[in-house]
Order: C-alpha cells, then sequence, then structure tokens
C-alpha cells in the first residue's frame, strides 16, 4: 500500500462520526463535522456569476445554486452532491461546481435534494427526477451518491445529452470485487458504505435499479457517460463495470482510472493535482459529447 495517498480526512475523526452516527443517530452532528473537513480539502475559485435559487416544484421547493463562467445561454448541467445520501450540501460541492462551470460550456446547476435517514429513499431520487423534467438540461452529473442519483435520472431522462460520473455509488447490493479487496484502509470504508445505504434504502429492494443503476435490464439508448473511477476506491467496479455495460449496448463512453487515488479525490481540490485533472478530463468529456 505504499502507492496509497493518506487520507486527507483524520481517520479517527471519520471513525468516531460514524460509530457516533450508529450509536445515537447524531446525523446533524456528524453532518456539521463533515462538512467542516470537506472545507479544509477544497479549493474555491472564483468565476462570473453564482446564484442561489429557488425551484417551486409540486411536492416542496428545492434549493438550487447556478454556476456560469461565459456569456450567452449555455445548456444546463444538472448536479448532485455525493455524501451517503444522509449529508452533503450546496456548500460543501460548490469548489466542484465552480471547477465545472469554469471548465466546461455549461451552466453547473446544484441540487439540494432531501437527504436520509428523515427523507429515505426515494425521496432525493424524486427531487433529483423533479428538477430534471422541470429544467430539461443537456446533461447531469454527480459524484458518488450523487452519481447514483444522476445514472438513475439518466435512464429515466434518455434524451440527455450526456451523463457525468466521478466515483459513483453504483450498486447497493455492495457486493463488487473492488468493494472487497479495498473494504479498510482506503478512505471509504465498507462498513460506512452499508450504513449509507441503510440508511437511504430503508426496508427497499436494494436490487432495485433506481437504487442500483448498475443492474438495470435495459441500459440500451441511456446517455453518453463520462465516468472517473480511481484505482483505491471501493466503489472502482462500480463505475468500470457500468462503463462497459454501456459500451456493450453502444452508448458512447468515456471512463478512466486515476492510479494510486482513493474515492472522491476528484473534490480534493487542495490536497491532490489528480483532483483538477480529473475535473478538466471530465469537462472536456462532456464538451465533446455536448458538441457531438
Amino acid at each position: 500500500m505504499d502507492d496509497v495517498p493518506p487520507s486527507p480526512f483524520p481517520r479517527e475523526r471519520v471513525a468516531a462520526l460514524l460509530t457516533t452516527l450508529g450509536v445515537s443517530g447524531d446525523v446533524r452532528a456528524m453532518r456539521a463535522e463533515l462538512d467542516e473537513l470537506a472545507a479544509l480539502v477544497t479549493e474555491t475559485r472564483p468565476i462570473a456569476a453564482v446564484e442561489d435559487v429557488e425551484l417551486a416544484l409540486t411536492h416542496r421547493v428545492v434549493r438550487l445554486r447556478t454556476y456560469a463562467d461565459r456569456p450567452g445561454p449555455l445548456p444546463d448541467l444538472v448536479w448532485f452532491h455525493g455524501g451517503g445520501f444522509i449529508s452533503g450540501t450546496l456548500d460543501a460541492i460548490d469548489p466542484v461546481c465552480r471547477e465545472l462551470a469554469a471548465r466546461a460550456p455549461v451552466r453547473v446547476v446544484s441540487v439540494d435534494y432531501r437527504l436520509a435517514p428523515e427523507h429515505p429513499f426515494p425521496a432525493a431520487l424524486e427531487d433529483a427526477l423533479a428538477v430534471v423534467a422541470e429544467l430539461r438540461p443537456a446533461a447531469v452529473g454527480g459524484d458518488s451518491a450523487g452519481g447514483n442519483l444522476a445514472a438513475a435520472v439518466a435512464q429515466e431522462h434518455r434524451d440527455l445529452a450526456a451523463q457525468v460520473l466521478l466515483c459513483p455509488l453504483l450498486d447497493c447490493t455492495l457486493t463488487t470485487r473492488s468493494l472487497q479487496e479495498k473494504a479498510d484502509g482506503y478512505g471509504l470504508t465498507a462498513e460506512a458504505l452499508k450504513a449509507f445505504v441503510l440508511l437511504y434504502a430503508g426496508t427497499a429492494d436494494v436490487r432495485d435499479p433506481r437504487l442500483s443503476p448498475l443492474l438495470a435490464a435495459d441500459v440500451v439508448g441511456v446517455p453518453p457517460a463520462v465516468v472517473v473511477t480511481a484505482e483505491h476506491d471501493p466503489l472502482r467496479d462500480d463505475g468500470e463495470e457500468y462503463a462497459a455495460r454501456l459500451r456493450a449496448a453502444g452508448v458512447a463512453t468515456r471512463v478512466r482510472r486515476w492510479d494510486a487515488q482513493l474515492h472522491g479525490f476528484p473534490g480534493l481540490t487542495a490536497e491532490t493535482p489528480d483532483a483538477l485533472d480529473a475535473l478538466q478530463w471530465a469537462a472536456d468529456g462532456l464538451a465533446e459529447l455536448l458538441a457531438a
């Protein structure tokens, strides 16, 4: 494991947070500290226009944050943040959205979807689908759990031009080989993933493709994909197996693995140059798909 970078998140603090969550269910305290930790590993890039707005849907009002860094009307990239379905905020994902808006010819629209366990499945997906149905974007994307939502939305809205998936969680049965091989010692652990899925899925069948897009019976005609994976990510096979399935179904798919990297590394913009490299690669792939 000499080639594995140290996790930027203090292992003891994260372990304590997850233990507290399991014992007391203190989700709010855990969220606050995870957001604090996230702020330590990101840098904020100035861009031309950032705006907080509210979108009134039939079932609720959803907070959005939009990002644009070039003039003229731009196609929308709707973005879903990570956080294991139980955490994550517009502020935490802000640096990634700024980078994508600066690097790709899109307006990024970040979505503050409902979180579990207060709002278990399918609440987050319902919010994601409703926002996409309202905005009619050109593309969707997300990181980690947000990649799960983006892939599920893309299977529903097959007229989208592209989907961008960064270290996505796509198989909530948690049975891939990489999850077994990278279960502990690589930042994100198998135990943490089990807790996240349990809190989000509740009593739902985790084989439901709305929870596990990798298990969908039919992926013919889903939007072209840009997929980023990391060598030492327990979710590595989620992204790579999904990319292989899409390619086998004739879907234009770009996939690239970053060696010696951990889960969520594209968000570590203050920690590793690989983060900006991955975001640039994803932005270039998105631009190519939008221009096709």
